[in-house]
Order: C-alpha cells, then structure tokens, then sequence
C-alpha cells in the first residue's frame, strides 16, 4: 500500500479560461483586423488573386504598447487580433493603396496554353458554370453568412508567385521596380525555407516539391521491417482487463494471454504472414504481446520498441501533438463511475459539499489515461470564479500510477473513473474484489478505442486500418470464419507475383480467417462481460453516425502549424488556400453574374481558411474534372480537395492516378448510387432490368473518372452505360433523348430539382429510383506526406461537429475552447472555424436541406447508437 500511496499525486489540471481577442503583450507590432462598415445587403470584396479588387478597405491599424495601456480600442473590429506577427501581404498604409488597384490573373492550371485575358479563367467558354477540360481558377467572392466579419487582401504570393505562374500587372512602373526587388529578396528567403512549391506543367510527368521538412513516406516502412523481422510486436494495455487482456497460466508464453487485444494481434500477424501466426518450420510465434502502461506506452511506440498500440483513445492531442496515427475504432466506450454504491450517487452528481458522505468522496484515476482530462473538465464547473480553474477539486481526485483497484475501496478512494469496460462488476470481480459495487449509470466521455502507429509511416498506418476495416467489412457481408475465402486477392500492398511478399495479396482472407468477423471475435471475447450494444453494433446507413472525437488536453502547447508544416507554409506565403471544388447543385455553385462562390464544400474550404488566416476567409476556388483531381492535389496546385471525393481503400493506400497515398477526414456527407430516368426507364435502371422489352434499350448516363462509373459497371454491361465528361453532357443527352435515357449518381445529381436546374427540358417526365446501390462516404482530401496539413483539416471539420453536438453555433462561436495544439499562434483556430460558418448542423441546413433532407447518417449520434461502418473498397469473389 505505501507504493499506492507514493504513486499518488494530486489533481491540479484543469482548463484555464477562454481567451478571446486579447493582444499579445510581447507583440506590440501584431495587427489588428478592421473591416468597413456593412449591411446585410451589402457584400464586402473579398480576396480575388484572378480578379479586381474594385474598391480599397481601410488598412489594418497597428496597435502598440500605448494604444493598449490607453485601453483604447476602435470600434470597427470585428474579427479577433491575427495572432501571427508575421502578415502576408504586410499591412496596407495610405503609401500602398495603388496595389489595390492592380490585377492577378492566375494561370498555373493552364501549363503554357494561357488563357489570353483572365476573363477566360473566370466564366466557363459556353457561359454556365459546368466543369471542363481546363481546370478554372474562378474568383472567390464567397456568399457570406458573416459578411461584416471579413477583410479583403491581394497578396503577392512570396516565395511562390513565380513558380506558380501569377501574372502580376501594376499600373505604376516605380511600384512595379520597387516589389519586383521585394519579390527577389523574400523569393531568396523562401527558398531558404524550403516552402517552394514547384509545379511541372508537362502533364505527362507532373510532380510536386514542396519544401525539404513534408514528410515523405518511409522508404523503409514499418511493415517491411515487420516481414524481415518474422513477427509483429503488439502493445497492449495493461495486463488484467477481462475481455481485453487477461494473463493465464504464469505469463511466460504469448499463448499465456486472451482477449479482444489478444486476437487483434493474431488477426494481424496473420494478415502479415499467409495466415501463420507461428512459423511452419520451427514453431517460432509470428507474435510478441508486450503489456505497457498508460504512463510509457506512447513513449515505446515512438522509440519503436512495439510495432502497433492497442486500447488507446483516439483525440486531438495525441494526434496533433502526440504525433500518433490512429484507425477506425474497434471499440467505442466512455468515462463513468464505479465504486462504493453511496459514493458513486455523490460522483455522478458532481456532489461533494451536501453530506459528510459526499465530502468524504474521492476519485482514483489512472495518471497518463484520457480520463485525467475528462475529469478535469468536470470538476472545472465546481470552480467558483474566484479560484483557480481545478484547486477546489484539488483534495477529490488521486492520480496513480498503479493499477487504480489496488487502492479502491481503502481510504485512498471509494470511487473510480475509468471506462465502463473496465468497471463493470464482471471486470471487477475478476481483479479479486468481492464487496458492495456499483457501476454509474451516466456516461461522461466517449472512448473511441484504436489501433496507434507511428505518425510518418503511412503504409504501416493504412494497413492497420485496412485490416480494422476488414473485419467490419466481413461482418456486415456475412462473411464468417469458415467463408473468408471469399474475398478478392488484392496488390494495393504490394502483394503480387514479383513482390518480395506475394502473400499480402490474400491480407484479407487470411485476417478473417484466423478471427472470424468483427461480431465473432466480440461475441468470443467481451459478450459475458459487456454484452455488445449501442455504438458497437453496425450501422447499416439508416441511424445518425455525425460524432466529434474528443480534444484532449488542449493546453498542451506544441510547435506552430506555420513551421511544422510545410503546407501550411505554402499557403501562408502565398496569402491564401488553393481549394480543389466540383461545381455541382448544394456542394460548390459559382454565380456568375454576381461572382459569388457558395455551398456546402465551399463553406468547408472557408472554415479552414479562416482557422489558418486568423478569420480572415481567403481562398480560390478551382473547378476540377474528377478525372485532373487527384494530380492537382499531389502535384500542389491545390492544397485540399472538397469536391465530392469518396474515401476507398485504393485511394487510401495507392491512388490508381498518381500511384500515392492520400490523407481523409471523417466523411462530411454520406452518399450513394441512385438512378433517375425518363418514364419507365428510371424503373428499369433501379430494378436492373435490362430483360423486359420497354427495358432493353436502356443508356444509362454517368461521369467519368468517379466511384459512380465503377459501381454502375459492377451492375450493368458497358453496353448500357454512356460515360460523359460534364453533368452538361448528361442534360443535353437527356433532353434530345438520344444519348440517354437515365442517369446515375448521388443523391444530390439525381434529385428531381437537381435536374431541372440543371436545365433539364425534355417532355418525359424525370422519375428517381427508390433504391440505393453504394455508399460513397465523401470526405476531405488532402496529400498524405504532410501528417499535420491533414491533422488540421480533419479537426477543423470535427470541430464543426462538436460545436453542434455542444450547442454552440455561428452567433455563439466565442463558446469553442482554445487549442494550443497548432502553436501559439493558431489558439483560436477552432473559434474561427465556427465563426465563419457556423456548426455543421448550419452548413448542412444552408446547403442540403431543400435538396437532401437532413437524417439518417447525416444527424448527430447523440444517442450513442450504431458507429460501426465499413469504408468501400475491399472487393469480394464473383460468386456463380
């Protein structure tokens, strides 16, 4: 017991306060964002690298020393302090206002076919707004939900305008000569700091190079060393967890283990090695369990001294500054109280004053575990105002080291907080405690439980994925132990014929194999202990599955985005975010009478915009063919996609265009195959009849370059399939009813209003089928050798969605926490993300509502149902 009381320490964490637009004391140089003044009906410019910007603001005011000890303060500001003491452009004054006058046409996605005036990257050639073959870079005049908030700049781009292929036109030649010998000086700097982003135009072997610190892939990944090494080494939790991890026999052996952890590793090593989890030749294991503890394990998996981690929760923190990969979650739990039954009444009551019970109430939780943080949030309500966040909680809460039940129910605590898989009666049992015991019936966190891997190691962190995704994958095919020979052979590892490892090619089989399904190897190893329920259960696409994951410790302060990553770098030299979109009803619609930008991808690019540029919305939008989309991204002419992209395995791990990996957020938008037609031909393509006489001749239209056109090929011959470059093409081949006579898409391209104003004119009537043949989770895209690039977008849109789920919406922004996680300078970056367009409940009802209506996948999981989904991708056997 004296080692338990050693090990305790005091709880003193707790969040400080929000702080919103304060300046920062050492920076009396940081400026201050001033917009004009505006009305509801009148529009602020905005940033236009490809057009004019016909009317100057007032320049961004310094604000020093004096200004704040005067507590002076203009009344304009709208927008918080930028936090960045370094501004591209500079701020304005009366001496630089000619530069507003000059004009920036960019011609980068033009190679050296430029387009001779900047009217043609503006408007399309027929005067709609449908993709073509040249990718367009259009003005960002975005319709604003928050218009009074934003401010107008022209950047120059530094470091990158040349290579990017601006045009620079000034009407004054002194200005002209004068930051022509800027650009050369700050141009010599960019390239010192490696933040070049270098386009060949050649098509033919387009590559990018930004900068010397994105990390590239591993040339020798995890995964090789795994298959030269003969085995993989698996950290688990700590030993004694009933389900998860339990010792048998003396410990000696890895046969010594069982439990969910246990068969995961096998399920690997199998999917590593043919299906061997010990060698043929010597009876050697192709495994090695090696228990960890919460305070050390992150540290071992970083000095490589285990291969992959499991029972971690996923969070922000340990993503961002943990520098941690997680996959899909294989188990979702939460953050309750179990303990002494009159004791726990006191805990989940946030009750300690009332009785001599409850101020007798202490909580053990295991030091180095999420829960520490969840605690701390809890017990910061308790603080009065004039206490320090945490110190009236301080006597509450014990931290340990040791195992949390070795000191329960002693003096040290009568109650613990942990996750319910670990306090359940069964578990506790089992740890040798026998007394009164109550398990909490609220939940106070979610868990979602992971396999960890090593940031910087992408082959290594999507086949950890991959296989996680198999097992839910089998489950929901009904693909068994005994029937896993049903899967697909697949190289997208590197498992063919001339590959070192051939046997990767059957990963998928042999994973399955060894285990079963994801519900056969919970039914074997958890069901007597926590009978399987609410967000373990599979998601067959009819129950809401929007779910933020948890912060963290949003305190801890890491490097700043704008020096650790080299993407960010870019976009912050060059002034703004290059956002790759689609034009299409609801996600990204260009008026061009107004040059307005709006809809739902285009607000996702203006939220990250305006996290990285202090709530500032600047961004150009590139209209992109679905067929040029991946080699935009990777070769660097733009910095995300938000254009209707689906998140497959092949795109994950090997994009068939590019040969790269890609990065993806959690999907935005769930979508899926529909067919509509004219008359009775939208019956026969839902029905996939292709036999009965008013049938046989049925042209079914799709794009090209999309997951749609493979879907629709895996269900019809190519004979009734007509692909079509444009959603143009479609209309005019429906309405002369000669080319088609259907049409296949989501949900959003087959709606009935979709179609009409798209310019749909025919006489038959337009019919959508009732069916629903795919799911097509759509997410956002990013390249996958800049880890902390990809971070960022994902948590920005996650911080959408925690802003619903809490409440908080564009009017309440100021509620979201402050992160250090992305550096000093990016503390309010979740706060500017809402600011400028509001929770994700807001976006969707803006954007989809009249068109798709909200439900299903697309509503808040608020009820802690069904979570279990697999991606698309892994392909099964032609059965005869």
């Amino acid at each position: 017991m004296s080692n338990i009381r050693n090990s305790v320490k005091r709880h003193a964490r707790a969040f400080p306060p929000k702080r919103r637009w304060e300046q920062d004391d050492d920076n009396d140089n940081a400026v201050v964002a001033i917009t004009k003044e505006t009305t509801e009906e009148e529009e602020p410019e905005t940033f236009a690298p490809d057009g004019l910007l016909d009317e100057p603001e007032a320049p961004p005011r310094r604000r020093g020393s004096a200004a704040r000890r005067n507590g002076s303060r203009t009344q304009q500001q709208q927008p918080p302090p930028r936090e960045s003491a370094h501004q591209f452009p500079p701020p304005r004054t009366n001496d630089s206002e000619e530069l507003l006058q000059s004009e920036i046409i960019d011609i980068s996605s033009y190679g050296d076919d430029a387009p001779p005036d900047h009217e043609q990257a503006l408007y399309p050639e027929n005067g709609d707004n449908e993709p073509s073959n040249n990718s367009k870079y259009l003005a960002n005049k975005t319709t604003s939900t928050n218009s009074a908030r934003r401010q107008s700049w022209t950047s120059l781009g530094v470091g990158t305008a040349a290579d990017e292929g601006t045009i620079l036109v000034l009407p004054s030649l002194c200005f002209l000569v004068v930051f022509g010998l800027l650009a050369v000086a700050l141009g010599a700097v960019g390239t010192a700091l490696g933040i070049y982003n270098t386009i060949d135009n050649n098509q033919n072997d387009s590559k990018t190079l930004i900068g010397t610190t994105e990390t590239a892939a591993v040339q020798n990944s995890t995964l090789d060393t795994i298959l030269e090494r003969g085995y993989i080494r698996c950290g688990t939790g700590p030993e004694g967890l009933p389900g998860f991890l339990l010792q048998q026999g003396n410990g000696n052996d890895d046969d010594d283990y069982a439990g969910l952890e246990m068969d995961l590793c096998l399920v690997l090593a199998a999917a590593l090695f043919d299906g061997e989890t010990e060698r043929s030749s010597n009876g050697e294991r192709r495994y090695r369990i090696v228990p960890t503890s919460f305070t050390q394990r992150f540290d071992q998996l970083a000095a490589g001294e285990i291969d992959v981690l499991f029972r971690t929760t996923y969070n922000m923190e340990r993503n961002v500054q943990g520098g941690m990969e997680f996959s899909t979650p294989y188990f979702l739990d939460g953050m309750s109280f179990g303990g002494l039954p009159e004791h726990v009444a006191c805990a989940e009551a946030l009750d300690f004053n009332s009785t001599p019970t409850c101020q007798a109430t202490k909580i053990c939780v295991a030091e180095g575990s999420s829960h520490v943080v969840e605690l701390s949030k809890l017990l910061q309500q308790l603080d009065p105002p004039d206490v320090a966040p945490g110190e009236s909680m301080v006597d509450q809460v014990l931290r340990l080291e040791a195992n949390i039940i070795d000191a329960f129910p002693d003096t040290l605590c009568q109650v613990m907080a942990s996750e319910q898989s670990y306090l359940n009666i069964e578990s506790i049992k089992t740890q040798g405690y026998q007394g009164p015991y109550q398990l909490g019936t609220k939940q106070f966190s979610r868990e979602p439980i992971s396999m960890t891997t090593r940031q910087g190691d992408p082959r290594w962190s999507d086949f950890v994925e991959w296989v996680v995704q198999a097992l839910i994958f089998a489950e929901e095919q009904g693909i068994t132990k005994s029937r896993s020979f049903l899967f697909e052979p697949t190289t997208i590892f590197g498992g063919n014929a001339s590959h070192p490892h051939p046997q990767l090619a059957n990963m998928f089989e042999n994973a399955i194999a060894v285990r079963g399904h994801y519900g056969e190897m919970y039914n074997f190893n958890l069901q007597t202990f926590l009978p399987r329920g609410g967000m373990n259960t599979l998601n067959p696409g009819d129950s809401p599955i929007m779910f933020s994951f948890p912060l963290g410790d949003v305190n801890v302060e890491a490097p700043t985005i704008e020096t650790s990553s080299v993407t960010v770098q870019a976009i912050k030299a060059r002034g703004f975010l290059n956002c790759g979109v689609s034009v299409r009803k609801g996600f990204a619609e260009f008026n061009a009478t107004q040059r307005t930008w709006s809809g739902f991808d285009v607000e996702l690019c203006r939220a990250i915009s305006s996290a990285l540029f202090d709530g500032v919305d600047q961004v150009v939008f590139t209209d992109l063919p679905a067929a040029q989309r991946f080699d935009a991204l990777v070769s660097g002419r733009v910095d995300i996609l938000a254009r209707l992209t689906t998140h497959t395995l092949s795109r994950d791990v090997k994009e068939p265009s590019t040969q790269t990996g890609l990065s993806f957020s959690s999907p935005y938008f769930h979508d899926g195959l529909k067919f509509g037609g004219l008359g009775t031909y939208a019956q026969c393509a839902d029905n996939r009849d292709v036999i009965s006489p008013e049938c046989q001749d049925l042209r079914i239209c799709v794009l090209e370059g999309t997951t749609i056109l493979t879907r629709v090929q895996d269900i019809f011959q190519d004979v009734f399939i007509v692909p079509k470059l444009t959603f143009n093409e479609i209309i005019a081949a429906l309405n002369d009813e000669q080319g088609c006579n259907a049409v296949a898409g989501g949900f959003h391209d087959v709606a009935l209003q979709s179609i009409e104003e798209r310019g749909y004119v025919g006489n038959e009537p337009y019919l959508v089928g009732e069916n629903l043949f795919s799911k097509d989770p759509l997410a956002l895209t990013t390249r996958q050798t800049d880890p902390l690039w990809s971070s960022f977008v994902r948590w920005i849109f996650w911080a959408l969605v925690y802003a619903e789920e809490n409440g908080i919406n564009q009017a309440t922004a100021s509620d979201m926490p402050s992160t250090k996680l992305f550096g000093p300078l990016r503390t309010n970056a979740l706060y500017h993300a809402v600011n400028a367009v509001g929770n994700y409940g807001e976006i969707y009802d803006r954007n989809f509502q009249e068109l798709v209506p909200r439900g299903g996948l697309h509503e808040l999981n608020v009820d802690f149902g069904p979570m279990m989904r697999a991606l698309p991708g892994i392909a099964l056997k032609q059965q005869s």
